[in-house]
């Protein structure tokens, strides 16, 4: 990993004189989706006099590169090249500006920050383009010039969702209330969350990858060309071309799907953060309980923190045998029973993730070394990779015929439930069939995390089943994870409701939800991490890597740690193996040093796709480190 000095990119010289051009501003600085990571500058390019009227900041065209005609992206106009003859644009793709400066510059930040090309990040930023609504010339062609009116001190601050409330009344409501000169950004974590809060703001438009592409793409020119607007979106909407920005909310910002799955992998609250420092406009996260990024930027008070004085009603009640329900909780639904609906929360869907012998305690498998699982209460026991079911299972080691079910699941808690009360009505709401609403005043509902229906008159309990296995998972986000599921969770109850967590010893986080202050135990999590130097008070990166090279790599890396080009301040971790025949290398350095070291990495990507080598996958501040 060698590093001498940065790479210096030929421009795109013609060896022929291009067509004339009388414009005072005759060059367009594009980017172009050239295919090839090393070649991310942007390009200068000479307009020609037909094309002139239709070209400015944001508008798409088609340019020649290295002997074949791809699009690119007009970033700006200027009087003068920094080489002599030029090439020219040759066609207009589309008559309407997709970008502003302000979001070209967002584009560009993110780049940097997570050492990607410019359109890696464009493909996510703009939709693909739809001729037809090209056609239809319900735009202008050219926005207007807009002056930002003089800008009062941004804020940025975090505000806590109450219990008992509707989530989306109340986020609705903050935006009404908000006295904002300019257009509103809110980000919601997924299509379900953007939809409802779209409803309920009227005249708001909806940016959201769900959409048609055509209604996607008609929305996006319409926030392009648009004022005063409030514009709801999932993921990608952070970029939205919007001309009068003057607040971004975020809604539930440590939430997963927050987070760009395509590399480079950047997330919503990252770059709203840096949106609202470029942009000097105003930031708002609102959740039930911040990230750990977001707690140690309150905890510095980079942002402040908002919150209403609640009581809830939390309980634990731990299981003595391993049971599903302990006994003492049985009475207590008993008699919430007569005044709602109670909503239980399950760790997972399915109904087993396997079987053992109840007897000798094997895992049963099937001839071809599969797991056999049951998928259901009325399924026979089937194989998970032939399929191969069996009719009279019984096992290899000690002939027992007794099967015992792992990993219990919501159709199998349904199952057991049903059967602790018989003649109860059971709803079951999953990802996959999710139930949006809940209008019955009695019975129950079996959920996984996410997918809990909302009750007309709120739970009369909300039960939180195998509780422990939520802080049980072994990735960085576990407990901070958990924590904002039962705070979602609990917050569905109404005024006299009653929460109940299944786990077999004495949680703190009870203490946390009964004060409804997530600050009792995200604090201590912060202490944890920052005495260990893990996010958020380090940046981590991920380096995945063809086996055969993650040694030579490693090599690399601590040669120019040698040589102080690599921060001293750098942990190197690895390489650990993953599926398949690649390697991950794991890189954690302070804040401060963050920029250079992903400098240096970006820089070794670049030089990779010089010498036309396979590029690494690289990950600034993932989700996960472990997936």
């Amino acid at each position: 990993m060698a590093l001498t000095r940065p790479l210096r990119l030929k421009a795109q010289v013609s060896r022929t004189r291009p067509e004339s051009s009388t414009s005072s501003l005759p060059i367009a600085q594009v980017w172009v989706d050239s295919g090839v990571f090393h070649l991310d500058q942007g390009y200068d390019y000479r307009i020609p006099d037909n094309l002139s009227h239709l070209i400015g900041v944001g508008v798409r065209i088609q340019v020649p590169f290295h002997g074949r005609e791809v699009e690119g992206l007009v970033i700006a106009r200027t009087a003068t090249a920094q080489s002599g003859s030029l090439k020219a644009v040759s066609t207009v793709i589309s008559p309407h500006s997709v970008a502003t400066a302000e979001s070209i510059n967002l584009i560009k930040a993110v780049a940097t920050r997570w050492a990607a090309h410019p359109y890696d990040i464009i493909r996510s930023a703009i939709p693909p383009r739809v001729a037809s609504v090209d056609k239809a010339s319900l735009f202008r062609l050219t926005a207007p010039d807009r002056t930002r009116k003089k800008m009062k001190r941004s804020e940025r601050r975090y505000i806590q969702i109450p219990p008992f409330v509707n989530r989306f009344d109340f986020i609705s409501s903050i935006i009404k209330d908000a006295k904002n000169e300019g257009s509103i950004l809110l980000l919601a974590p997924d299509s379900r969350s953007a939809s409802a809060l779209h409803q309920l703001l009227n005249g708001s438009i909806l940016l959201d990858s769900a959409l048609d592409r055509s209604e996607r793409y008609r929305n996006f020119l319409s926030v392009r060309n648009g004022l005063n607007l409030i514009v709801v979106g999932t993921r990608s909407a952070i970029f939205a071309p919007i001309e009068d920005l003057s607040a971004i909310v975020v809604v539930d910002e440590g939430s997963e799907h927050h987070y760009e799955q395509r590399a480079p992998g950047w997330n919503v609250r990252d770059v709203a953060i840096l949106r609202s420092i470029n942009s000097h406009c105003d930031l708002t996260c609102i959740g039930y309980s911040p990230s750990s990024e977001v707690a140690r930027l309150i905890e510095t008070q980079w942002m402040s923190y908002s919150s209403t004085k609640s009581r809830v009603n939390v309980s634990i009640f731990p299981p003595t045998h391993g049971e599903l329900i302990p006994s003492r909780l049985v009475s207590e639904i008993r008699k919430a029973m007569k005044s709602g609906p109670i909503l239980f929360i399950s760790p997972r869907k399915g109904y087993s993730q396997a079987i053992i012998c109840s007897k000798c305690r094997n895992m049963a498998l099937c001839e071809c070394g599969g797991k056999l699982v049951h998928k259901g209460s009325q399924s026979k026991t089937e194989c998970v990779i032939c399929a191969r079911r069996v009719d009279q299972w019984q096992c290899k080691w000690c002939h027992g015929s007794t099967p015992y079910l792992l990993g219990r699941g919501s159709e199998r808690f349904a199952f057991e439930i049903g059967a602790t009360f018989p003649g109860t009505s059971i709803v079951q709401s999953t990802v996959e069939n999710l139930v949006e609403n809940f209008g019955s005043r009695s019975g129950f509902v079996i959920a996984t995390p996410g997918s809990a229906p909302i009750a007309s008159d709120g739970y009369a309990m909300v039960i939180v089943l195998e509780a422990d296995r939520f802080f049980m998972q072994s990735d960085i986000r576990a407990h901070e994870r958990s924590r904002e599921i039962l705070f979602s969770h609990a917050a569905l109850i109404h005024q006299k409701g009653a929460v109940a967590l299944v786990a077999t010893q004495e949680q703190s986080m009870s203490g946390a939800l009964s004060a409804w202050k997530p600050s009792l135990v995200s604090q201590k999590e912060l202490r944890e991490r920052q005495e260990v130097d893990l996010p958020p008070f380090s940046r981590a990166i991920t380096l995945d890597i063809d086996r055969t090279e993650s040694q030579s790599l490693m090599r690399g890396l601590r040669k120019s740690q040698e040589e102080g080009r690599l921060p001293q301040s750098t942990r190197i971790l690895g390489a650990t193996q993953l599926k398949g025949e690649t390697d991950r290398i794991i890189l954690f350095t302070p804040l401060k040093d963050g920029e250079d070291v992903v400098k240096l990495l970006h820089e070794f990507q670049r030089r990779r796709s010089a010498s036309k080598k396979s590029l690494a996958s690289i990950r600034v501040d993932p989700y996960s480190l472990s997936r």
